[in-house]
């Protein structure tokens, strides 16, 4: 092997990054790029000596390339691929497919899911993000170590024959540079206008010796924040976009008054009244049977949030003698979203029992579950004196419907600083260590790689959230101050209460719900005339029912990798038959922790904070919107053998072939998965290549299990939560893969087109949320509630009250082997080399992804088609089983290069595509109208600039314009106004970027 020479997995190629697999000099590697290392390794097979133009369908893209895009970041680089849709990394909260996932990222090849794309670091697996929900398995792209990596290369293809699972919709290999030799400062900055801006520095030391090498990076990215009231385009009034961020759940609610019947029960005086400080504060009133003040909560949420990055990584190779290699590598990154923004507090899917609530049994049926404020309330005495005609003298009370009220809202929330937004955190901290050993056997041409790989990444997320029980306490009198004795104020242990209530001497504290609490809105300042001051709330009450609620969830991945490789001394026309044959060990970790609020083993019922008890029917928590979880601490082994045969059939065909077998833990089963990919020279500008085969999938362990995580949807005017259960009885998921293509090499242009196609049998899925509602409630009716053939449909369901669409509380989904899908595709990607133009060189070039179909067969849920079969392409597919959808993608560039200077431009094109939902064109609540704007999501247009100068003494300066004519992102009828899958909200900005070597 020659010296310096390393495996990541790949084919060993003797070439600096020009062609890969046939396909155009991608990675547009400069003459620097022929020393970053003396052999580089080609994602996609673990023949040693595979040739050069090998039937591999590999993108590469090197560090000039990624300099002369103007350093783009992770995030940024994924999105622009035109083989890659529906990408993490931008704030998407309001989708359960991103939910809990802010500050990671994601690579998701063909839209197949971002847990279906494969992503490696020099060739070894990395342990994946601990959240993202059904999207379980995903690595977190974020903790790569950015300002250490020399290329990247993508295998657009299945390679589950060769890597194992998680390979099916191809695999992204990150591999640092060897060729450092002294110190390396960068940084950069970017204007983002509305915001502080994006700034990035790294400090990379390598040293080249004479029998290895050694590299140090130290990286920093910072993203600042972008609030939503920082672009207009995201900030609509509700009669533009009713669907953009608006809920009918208000701190500023209906109320039913209520009298004392001659029992000692309760009943209603009047019909349920509108809270009057609607407008006033900046609400939309929405009048009914019950009336809604539609509330604009992501005013008080984020475009991008505040992010800061670090990462240190350092790798050592050494020839410990002629023939054998020593690699060593270490990562630790560590990401922190320090306050994430999210509505001042959740709406109420949660009330409380007759334990807090007298009224609770004492209303008819017929009234939606709520909390109850008693006529003592300082709140309810002051909106009363002012609103006599909507409570009368005679009522000893309101009745407050749960589905319609969150307890903060239009005056935000105090407890925190910032346009009264609620806050929470994100944090990730990784941590890799890779050792391997390869070289040469004695026995004559066998070579051999044989590596461990240890991976951990540990995620902690923190929120709020408003505890049923204490709310319920606070709104009779009996609430207490964070900031002093928790048992303060005492609530009858068992079925009463002291006659103490609001006695402040004592502890005892009221919430006040009403608008008299609310001096102004914290985000426009538009001021309350019904403002008491006197009713205001108590910032410390506030903190006592609506405290911070945490989970840390950590997973580990163990790989112990061995490979054998070498000629089998039986020759065909074209040459020797080669071989590679190896197994591998994986062991793979999970575990989680919750705070006792989060815990469903310590609070496992609304009452358990107040009664201590943990005997109930319904285990939800006691927290009014966030579900709960059980600690975990899983693990699994997968054992797997894999073999590879090199056959030069003749000097113009060759062909490859591989196999591999797995075996998984906890009864999920095994798997043996062959492919065979040929390729065929028929002249020296034209070649064909084909691959045919099978891959797979096995389930991420978190979906194995029955606990469940929780997430949020809009259904009938406000979010309601969603809870992902997992699923023991998981099988993996398999597809049948075929692509077929051909290879272009006339004078100066290079290109490849290849057509794709993948059959899915039992994917992996959660079951979509939306499907399930729409299917209960078709046309938004309530027809199917007790119907004997949607009864096991409707137990999916938990109401306030009887089934209906208004009283949905939670709905839950599981984790399953969902229906079969189809998708095929044509990929195009070409070079040319225009040659010399004007003293300079013009090269233009570009690639594109077509994809024809995307085949969903019917999703059947509890003997009910939940979502009929559909094509997911050229489709938004909200909530369900798809992400967004374009049928085009692609990108175009054209750069002109004069001596040290250097100016490119690109242009990104994603096509139309419709949100296929008939709910938005309902006519609108408030004035009837039906708006069909947003129906079509336009086509978008993005052009950038970058001009990079040679500077003497080893620098380098960039300046970047990206979204030069400065297009909005296209408008969609989703909470941001735009799709964050696909689209930008920066705007125009500005980048300048300078690098030393020293």
């Amino acid at each position: 092997m020659t010296k310096g020479a390393y495996f990541c997995g790949g084919s060993i190629l003797a070439v600096a990054l020009a062609l890969v697999g046939g396909e155009a000099a991608y990675a547009q590697a400069g003459p620097s790029s022929a020393n970053e290392v003396r052999e580089v390794v080609v994602t996609g097979s673990f023949i040693r000596g595979t040739p050069e133009d090998a039937a591999l369908p590999v993108k590469v893209i090197g560090a000039e390339e990624l300099e002369k895009q103007g350093s783009p970041s992770t995030v940024d680089l994924i999105k622009s691929l035109s083989v890659s849709s529906g990408v993490l990394g931008d704030t998407n909260q309001f989708d359960t497919r991103a939910q809990g996932s802010e500050g990671s990222g994601s690579i998701n090849l063909r839209g197949l899911g971002a847990q279906r794309t494969l992503v490696l670091m020099n060739g070894r697996r990395m342990a994946a993000n601990p959240f993202g929900q059904a999207a379980a398995g995903i690595v977190d792209t974020n903790t790569l170590p950015v300002a250490a990596f020399g290329r990247i290369e993508v295998l657009k293809e299945g390679a589950a024959a060769t890597y194992g699972s998680d390979a099916i919709g191809g695999v992204v290999n990150f591999i640092t540079r060897r060729n450092l030799n002294g110190f390396e400062v960068s940084g950069s900055y970017k204007y983002v206008d509305g915001s502080n801006g994006d700034w990035d520095g790294a400090l990379n030391w390598g040293h080249v010796f004479e029998n290895g090498n050694i590299l140090l990076s130290l990286g920093y990215q910072h993203r600042s924040e972008l609030k939503v009231t920082d672009r207009s385009w995201a900030d609509q009034p509700y009669l533009n976009d009713p669907e953009g961020g608006w809920s009918a759940g208000n701190a500023v609610t209906t109320f039913l008054p209520l009298i004392r019947t001659p029992t000692g029960g309760y009943t209603a005086a009047a019909g349920f009244q509108l809270d009057q400080g609607c407008a006033p504060l900046g609400g939309v009133p929405q009048a009914g049977a019950l009336p809604a003040c539609n509330f604009h909560y992501t005013e008080y949420d984020n475009l991008v949030e505040e992010e800061n990055r670090f990462q240190v990584y350092g790798e050592a190779n050494a020839d410990l003698n002629a023939q054998n290699h020593l690699h060593v590598e270490a990562l630790y990154a560590k990401t922190d979203v320090p306050n994430w923004k999210t509505s001042p507090s959740y709406l109420a899917l949660q009330t409380p029992t007759a334990t807090t609530n007298p009224t609770v049994g004492s209303l008819s049926a017929a009234f939606l579950s709520g909390f109850f404020v008693p006529s003592d309330n300082p709140g309810f005495i002051a909106y009363q004196a002012a609103h006599p005609t909507q409570i009368p003298a005679s009522a000893i009370g309101v009745h407050i419907p749960g589905v319609r009220y969150r307890p903060l809202a239009e005056g935000g929330n105090p407890i925190f600083d910032d346009q009264g937004s609620s806050e929470g955190l994100r944090q990730y901290e990784a941590f890799r260590v890779s050792a391997g050993v390869n070289g040469d056997l004695p026995w004559h041409g066998v070579g051999y790689d044989v590596a461990v790989t240890y991976g951990q990444e540990q995620g902690r997320r923190t929120g709020y959230d408003t505890v049923v029980s204490r709310l319920q306490l606070a709104l009779r009198g009996y609430g207490s101050l964070a900031s002093g004795a928790q048992g303060g104020c005492t609530a009858a242990e068992t079925g009463g209460f002291t006659t103490n209530a609001g006695n402040s001497a004592l502890g005892c504290y009221y919430f006040n719900p009403f608008s008299t609490s609310t001096a102004s809105s914290a985000v426009t300042g538009q001021t309350n005339p019904g403002f008491v001051a006197s009713t205001a709330n108590n910032p410390d009450l506030i903190r006592w029912l609506f405290p911070q609620v945490s989970t840390r969830q950590t997973v580990r991945l163990l790989v112990t990798d061995a490979v054998l490789n070498g000629k089998t001394g039986f020759h065909l026309p074209g040459g020797e038959v080669a071989w590679a044959a190896g197994m591998q060990y994986r062991r793979e970790s999970f575990d989680s922790k919750y705070d006792n609020l989060s815990n469903i083993n310590a609070n496992p019922c609304i009452d358990t904070p107040v009664t201590g008890s943990t005997t109930c029917t319904v285990r939800n928590g006691p927290l009014v919107f966030l579900g709960t979880g059980e600690e975990q601490e899983l693990h699994n082994d997968v054992w797997a053998g894999f073999g590879e045969l090199s056959l030069p059939v003749t000097d113009k065909i060759e062909a490859q072939f591989a196999i591999r077998h797995e075996e998984y833990g906890r009864g999920v089963g095994s798997t043996t998965n062959p492919k065979l990919s040929a390729k065929w020279q028929l002249t020296d500008w034209l070649a064909l290549r084909a691959t045919v085969g099978t891959t797979f999938r096995g389930p991420p362990l978190t979906s194995l299990t029955n606990s469940s995580v929780t997430g949020l949807s809009f259904i009938a005017g406000s979010f309601r939560a969603i809870d992902f259960f997992g699923n023991p009885a998981l099988r993996p998921e398999k597809a049948k893969q075929y692509s077929v293509g051909a290879l272009f090499k006339l004078g100066g242009l290079r290109a490849a087109v290849d057509y794709w196609r993948f059959d899915f049998d039992n994917p992996i899925v959660a079951e979509p949320s939306g499907a399930i509602v729409s299917a209960m409630f078709p046309g938004n009716a309530n027809v199917n509630c007790g119907q004997s053939a949607y009864a096991a449909l409707q137990a999916r369901f938990s109401f306030q009250g009887a089934c209906s669409l208004a009283t949905i509380a939670r709905v839950r989904t599981l984790v399953v082997n969902g229906p079969s899908v189809t998708t095929s595709g044509i990929d195009l990607i070409a070079d040319y080399d225009v040659g010399e133009v004007l003293g300079g060189t013009v090269a233009v070039g570009g690639s594109a992804t077509y994809t024809i179909d995307y085949k969903i067969d019917p999703f059947t849920v509890e003997g009910v088609v939940v979502q009929p079969g559909f094509d997911a392409v050229g489709f938004l597919n909200y909530q369900l089983s798809a992400t967004s959808l374009p049928q085009i993608k692609g990108q175009a560039y054209a750069e002109y290069t004069r001596g040290p200077h250097n100016l490119r431009i690109t242009e990104t094109y994603i096509d139309s595509y419709k949100d296929q939902r008939t709910s938005i064109l309902a006519p609108n609540p408030v004035n009837g109208a039906v708006l069909t704007k947003g129906q079509k999501i336009d086509a978008t247009w993005l052009t950038n600039l970058t001009y990079r100068l040679q500077l003497p003494w080893d620098s380098t300066f960039t300046l970047s314009v990206d979204n030069l004519f400065d297009q909005e992102p296209s408008f969609a009828r989703l909470d941001l106004n735009y799709d964050p899958f696909t689209g930008n909200p920066l705007g125009r900005t500005w980048k300048v970027a300078f690098k030393k070597k020293f």
